[in-house]
């Protein structure tokens, strides 16, 4: 039984140590599997991407031109209004009263100005006949010029008087929308400059601001030199609101600045929008889409391909041999689910999508490619680019 029970022994250290002899060089793991996709060179529009800001093609300060108490207000706040309706009435009885004043100077002026016409017809008779000096008749056309200068003055301070009692009505200059009252019925208004009551903004149409860089002005005279260019009538930018949804109207640009911004390297831009359901209020934010080029070479490559790092955006490129090296490019625009490569691949090369994160340089992976992620970037959806200026 000893012996027996000692081979027992001898056989299991034996099998152990030739476990342990094997731990070193057992078979190697399989190759991590990795989806990829190539490189793919495709012809697509270009747009511009970039934040607005919405501004009022006009805005109006409704102003008191003339001085006194505020009586009337004839409109609610935040409403829509219609060129030329009553807004405000300043109180009209002292205007009233200098309106009659000056009606009543102007109807005394022109019986003086009868008078010294009669008297200088009836001088220049008698001076005729020698009975009236010609001094008498100096005087007399002298009175009958001042009379007629006063005619013209009381015709004008009459005018001015109605003016001013115009002005006591405060009409909307254009239509908008109104804004809320600055100084309320039964104010002095206009005692030592004309009081602003309110603002008034038109609402159809809608500008929308926003400021290309340097960088963008450069590459659309780039796509100018190719021909590729969209001339500046035909570029249409397109809006989408903080709720996500695209706006209904598309605009067109009507302004680009004559200067670029020292201080931020940028551009001025301005489209035109129509806003007609005055969805568009002064001082949003809109996502613009600008298209500035049609059929533009690119290398397109799936977006979730791309890391993404502080020193600059890095795919996988998978070579002949299955093995990964990681690649530094130059990333452009987005074009749906795809991202356009500016440099740093070519056409066909094959490249990582998926376990970008268990990736080593010079691990061999085993490649699958997936058809969705091909057809995708066969056929680039919704483009949408990095902006470059459009003049």
């Amino acid at each position: 039984m000893p012996s027996v029970r000692l081979a027992l022994w001898i056989a299991a250290a034996l099998a152990l140590a030739a476990a342990c002899g094997r731990g070193g060089n057992g078979p190697e793991a399989p190759p991590l599997p990795v989806t990829t996709a190539p490189a793919e060179k495709a012809q697509i529009p270009v747009y511009i991407e970039h934040v607005g800001t919405t501004e009022a093609v006009n805005t109006i300060e409704v102003r008191a031109r003339v001085q006194g108490v505020l009586e009337k207000v004839l409109f609610k706040e935040g409403a829509d209004v219609e060129k030329d309706a009553l807004l405000f009435v300043i109180e009209q009885k002292p205007y009233q009263a200098a309106l009659a004043k000056a009606k009543a100077a102007l109807e005394g002026a022109k019986a003086t100005a009868e008078r010294t016409q009669a008297d200088f017809e009836r001088t220049s008779e008698l001076e005729k006949k020698d009975v009236a000096s010609k001094s008498d008749l100096d005087h007399a056309r002298a009175a009958r010029n001042e009379s007629s200068a006063a005619v013209d003055a009381a015709a004008a301070a009459l005018e001015q008087a109605k003016l001013d009692l115009g002005y006591t009505e405060v009409r909307a200059p254009i239509s908008g929308r109104i804004s809320r009252l600055r100084v309320t019925q039964g104010n002095l208004v206009g005692a030592t400059e004309q009081t602003v009551l309110t603002t008034l903004v038109q609402l159809d149409p809608m500008y929308i601001y926003w400021s290309p860089s340097e960088r963008e002005r450069l590459d659309v005279l780039r796509l100018r030199k190719q021909g590729l260019y969209v001339q500046r009538d035909e570029i249409e930018v397109k809006a989408t609101l903080a709720d996500g949804r695209e706006y209904p109207y598309p605009g067109r640009l009507d302004f680009v600045d004559n200067a670029i911004d020292p201080s931020a390297g940028t551009l001025r831009v301005r489209a035109v929008f129509p806003n007609p359901d005055k969805t568009l209020l002064p001082g949003q934010y809109a996502d613009l889409r600008v298209l500035v080029g049609r059929d533009v070479s690119v290398i397109l490559v799936p977006a979730q391909a791309i890391l993404e790092e502080q020193g600059g955006s890095t795919v996988f490129v998978i070579g002949s041999d299955d093995v990964v090296q990681p690649r530094a490019i130059v990333t452009g625009s987005t074009q749906g689910k795809m991202r356009v490569v500016e440099s740093g691949l070519e056409a066909g090369e094959k490249i990582a999508i998926d376990n970008l994160g268990k990736l080593r340089p010079g691990m061999r992976v085993a490649v699958r490619v997936s058809e969705s992620v091909a057809s995708e970037a066969k056929a680039p959806a919704a483009p949408v680019a990095d902006p470059p200026e459009h003049r």
